[in-house]
């Protein structure tokens, strides 16, 4: 016998019917299509081996491809998106108090001229401690050492007074690392693994570069700004815990806290605002008015509201951003050129906050960030945890050189 109307209406009204309601108003799958097309796309006109890419919107994987020959194993060099790897090591040892970003050169190299004792770790990690805007020398010298590394650039010239001058390299990234070691007596790469690898739960990630060996492999002189090899699975985790303010979003020890709020903020901060620009990757022309945390760019993005993406790009077209206004984390895995690959990566950075439909970026935009330019006023340091992200800046002047390492 079918059941009357007026019986089913009882149900419904009992609350017994919800299940099938709720399926009925099931949000549905963001349609993605265009993205997938576009990678598609590239991997084919530029005729790449591969590429990958994973996008996360509020903490859910929503997109994740692997093109061509790249599997979710794929190992790739990641260039200068290293940088933002070791600035969390770095942000590790000051949370405990191993380090200070005001510790200075001086403190750990008592014999370094007068010219580089007040150099700050804030200043090494943002480009803006004074010493050239390089990528050569002894960086990457497998017959060195980081402790020797950076004796030899601390034994270099200067270009600017520290904190005048914004001179994109690893050179200054290198000394930091250094300075690391000696605050805890402790190699780099014992406080890579103790600070990054283990609580993140990272299974191929190191300081190898372009080596192709398998498993881990320790460095005597592992490259800071630029040195790290990665994979899609283990970079996400990192863009995934940047995207839950600090807290571990994936692996075994899923919702503790890795880094403090407070600790964000501060990386989050435009360290070159009010510098003088002497050189900067060419990439940053895609984004005029950008600035600079702690191992990662502050780039606008062109659309109502103005909001800030966070973003480490790599020399080899490698990418992971946070765009904290949409809620979306993503990682651009792909070995070939960011020259190319730059403009790519910014179609699609664009394309997802509209295609996963969240317009939260539409009001309560917080205060703009200045960005780099001559003669303007250092920004204060912020005044609490509770400090808004840093949203987009004014129009920089263009760069007078450019720095083709990045």
């Amino acid at each position: 016998m079918r059941p009357s109307l007026l019986m089913l209406s009882l149900v419904c009204a009992l609350g017994l019917c919800a299940p099938s309601l709720a399926s009925a108003h099931r949000v549905p799958k963001p349609d993605l299509t265009a993205v997938d097309q576009r990678m598609q796309a590239l991997v084919a006109q530029y005729r790449l081996e591969g590429a990958s890419l994973w996008v996360s919107q509020d903490g859910t994987t929503v997109f994740e491809r692997h093109y061509g020959a790249y599997e979710p194993e794929t190992r790739v060099p990641i260039a200068s998106a290293s940088k933002w790897v070791s600035a969390l090591v770095l942000a590790r040892l000051v949370e405990k108090g191993l380090l200070r970003w005001d510790s200075t050169v001086g403190e750990h190299w008592p014999d370094a001229a007068p010219d580089k004792r007040g150099i700050t770790l804030a200043q090494l990690f943002s480009h803006t401690s004074g010493l050239p805007g390089e990528e050569s020398g002894c960086l990457g010298n497998p017959l060195s050492t980081l402790q020797a590394c950076a004796a030899q650039i601390l034994a270099g010239p200067m270009v600017a007074a520290p904190g005048t001058a914004f001179a994109y390299g690893g050179l200054s990234m290198q000394v930091a690392g250094a300075m690391a070691e000696r605050a805890t007596g402790l190699p780099w790469d014992t406080l890579f693994q103790r600070e990054l690898v283990q609580p993140l739960g990272l299974v191929a990630t190191d300081y190898g570069f372009t080596s192709s060996a398998p498993g881990y492999l320790p460095m005597s002189n592992p490259r800071i700004a630029g040195g790290v090899r990665s994979t899609l699975g283990d970079y996400r985790r990192l863009m995934a815990m940047w995207q839950a303010d600090g807290l571990i979003a994936e692996g075994p020890d899923k919702g503790q806290r890795y880094l403090a709020s407070s600790t964000l903020r501060a990386m989050q901060l435009n360290r070159a605002a009010g510098t003088t620009v002497l050189s900067a990757p060419p990439s940053t022309e895609l984004y005029p008015g950008w600035g600079y945390g702690f191992g990662f760019w502050l780039l606008p993005i062109e659309r109502a509201g103005a909001p800030m993406l966070e973003s480490s790009p790599g020399a080899f077209g490698f990418q992971g951003w946070v765009d904290g206004t949409a809620g979306i984390a993503a990682v651009f895995l792909v070995r070939d050129a960011n020259l190319r690959m730059a403009p790519e990566v910014k179609a699609i950075q664009e394309m997802l906050p509209v295609l996963l439909d969240r317009p939260r970026w539409a009001g309560n935009v917080a205060p703009a960030v200045p960005a780099c330019r001559h003669g303007a006023d250092r920004q204060p340091p912020p005044s609490s945890a509770a400090a808004p992200r840093p949203q987009a800046a004014t129009p920089a002047p263009p760069p007078r050189q450019r720095n083709q390492a990045k």
